[in-house]
C-alpha cells in the first residue's frame, strides 16, 4: 500500500508544455514513478509566466490529469523553472574563526555564508539559491563541509543564482491561484542535472544545454556543483515558426514536419525524398525535398550552436569541459542534433536522458522529461532523510525549505 507521506510531486513550467510527475519515494534510495502528465502551456513566453490566470488554468490541468492517473490528491509540489533574467555570479568571502579553541562551528559557517553573500543586487532581482561550491579551511581547499575542523582562517567559494523578483512572484500568484503549496521553486539546469548528468561529469566539468521550446539553457559544471549558466532567447519552436513561414504552412503542420522529417543540416537528409504538406487552411496538397526542410532547419540549429559557443567562451570554460556536452530538453530530440552539435563545438557531444532515475519506464525516459523528473530526484532526498530519522519527522516541505532559505528571506 502506498505511504502519501512519501510521495513527491514535481513541476515543470515551460513555454510549450507543462509537465509533472508524482512518484512514490521507497526506502533504499529507490523511486517509484506513478505517473507523468503534460498539457500545452497557457499564459507562458521564454520561460517566464506572463498572464498569471492562464498559467494557472494550464497548470491546473496537468495536476488534474495526473491525479486521474494516479488516483492520488495532490497538494504540494516542487516547482522547476527557467527563463530569460536569470544570472550567476560566484564570490568569494573569507572570516577569521571565533571560537578561542579554533574549532570551526555552525556560527563561523553561517558568517562566511553571509559574507560572501553581501553583494549587489539590483532592485528587480532576488537571490534565489546560494550553492556551497567549497570551504576553505587555513589554505586547504576541496572542503564540503567545515563544521568540526579546526583552523583559524574560514573562506568559502559560492554560485549565486539571481532570478527576476516578479518571475518568482508570478510561479507564486499562480500556484496560489489553484491552493497548491509550492515546497521550493529551483532553477531547472539544477533539477536536469540530477537527472541527466553522471557525478564524475559534473566532477570533471561538463556544459548541460537544454533546449525547449522557447529558450536554450547553457550550464556549466565544475567539482561537482553549477559554476555558470545563462539563457539564450533561441529554442526548438523558432525552428518550427522558420518553417511554418518559409512554405507556407500552419504551425500544427510545420511541428510535425520537425518531428517526423527534420534533420539538423541538409547532409543528413535524403535527397530523394519528397514529403506531403498542407498550406495554412490545411489544404492544397504539396510535396517538398527532405533537403530543403533540412536548409530551413539548419540555419537556426546554426545559429543555436553558434551562440551556445558564445556562452561557454564568455564562461571561460571551453577548455574546461573535460566530460564533454549533454544536450537534453524537447529540442535535443531532433534527428541528428547530438552529431551536428559535436562537429560544429569540436566537442564531446551525448544525449541527456533521465538515466538516473531508477523505476522509470522507457515512455518517461526522454530528453524532455529531464528537469521534471530531476524534480523527483531532488524531492527524494528529502524524504530519504525521514526514513533515517522517524524521531524527527518534520515534513518535506520544513527539509526543502532549509534547503531553499534563500526564496525565504
Amino acid at each position: 500500500m502506498i505511504n502519501k507521506r512519501n510521495i513527491v510531486v514535481s513541476l515543470d513550467i515551460g513555454t510549450n508544455t507543462i509537465k509533472a510527475a508524482l512518484a512514490e519515494v521507497l526506502p533504499g534510495h529507490d523511486i517509484n514513478i506513478l505517473g507523468v502528465a503534460h498539457v500545452p502551456s497557457l499564459g507562458i513566453r521564454k520561460g517566464s509566466i506572463v498572464d498569471i490566470e492562464n498559467a494557472a488554468k494550464a497548470i491546473d490541468e496537468c495536476l488534474n490529469n495526473l491525479e486521474k492517473l494516479t488516483g492520488i490528491e495532490i497538494h504540494n509540489a516542487l516547482v522547476g523553472f527557467s527563463g530569460v533574467n536569470i544570472s550567476i555570479v560566484n564570490n568569494h568571502a573569507v572570516v577569521a574563526v571565533g571560537n578561542p579553541s579554533y574549532e570551526i562551528n555552525n556560527d563561523d559557517k553561517e558568517r562566511v555564508l553571509l559574507s560572501a553573500r553581501n553583494i549587489g543586487i539590483p532592485p528587480d532581482k532576488a537571490i534565489i539559491h546560494t550553492i556551497e561550491r567549497q570551504y576553505i579551511v587555513d589554505g586547504y581547499d576541496g572542503i564540503k563541509d567545515p563544521v568540526g575542523m579546526i583552523g583559524g582562517r574560514l573562506e568559502c567559494e559560492v554560485a549565486i543564482i539571481l532570478a527576476a523578483v516578479s518571475a518568482i512572484q508570478n510561479i507564486k500568484r499562480s500556484t496560489a491561484r489553484i491552493n497548491l503549496n509550492l515546497e521550493g521553486v529551483i532553477y531547472n539546469p539544477l533539477l536536469a542535472s540530477e537527472a541527466v548528468l553522471l557525478r564524475n561529469e559534473k566532477e570533471m566539468g561538463v556544459a548541460l544545454v537544454d533546449i525547449g521550446a522557447g529558450t536554450t539553457t547553457v550550464s556549466f559544471f565544475e567539482k561537482g556543483s553549477i559554476l555558470y549558466s545563462s539563457v539564450i532567447p533561441v529554442g526548438g519552436e523558432y525552428v518550427t515558426k522558420d518553417l511554418a513561414i518559409v512554405l507556407r504552412t500552419s504551425l500544427e503542420e510545420a511541428d510535425k514536419l520537425k518531428i517526423k522529417e527534420g534533420v539538423a543540416s541538409p547532409e543528413m537528409a535524403d535527397q530523394e525524398k519528397m514529403v506531403d504538406i498542407r498550406n495554412i487552411q490545411g489544404r492544397d496538397l504539396r510535396q517538398v525535398s527532405q533537403e530543403v526542410i533540412a536548409d530551413i532547419i539548419s540555419a537556426r540549429v546554426v545559429e543555436m550552436m553558434e551562440m551556445v559557443y558564445a556562452e561557454l567562451n564568455h564562461f571561460g570554460c571551453l577548455d574546461r569541459i573535460f566530460a564533454g556536452i549533454v544536450l537534453t530538453g524537447g529540442g535535443a530530440n531532433l534527428t541528428g542534433m547530438v552529431q551536428f552539435a559535436e562537429e560544429y563545438l569540436h566537442i564531446p557531444v551525448r544525449l541527456g536522458s533521465p538515466d538516473n532515475v531508477r523505476g522509470i519506464s522507457t515512455d518517461f525516459n526522454k530528453p524532455e522529461n529531464a528537469a521534471v523528473l530531476g524534480g523527483i530526484i531532488f524531492s527524494a532526498q528529502f524524504v530519504e532523510s525521514v526514513y533515517e530519522d522517524k524521531s524527527n519527522i518534520s515534513g518535506i516541505i520544513q527539509k526543502i525549505a532549509y534547503w531553499l532559505k534563500d526564496l525565504f528571506r
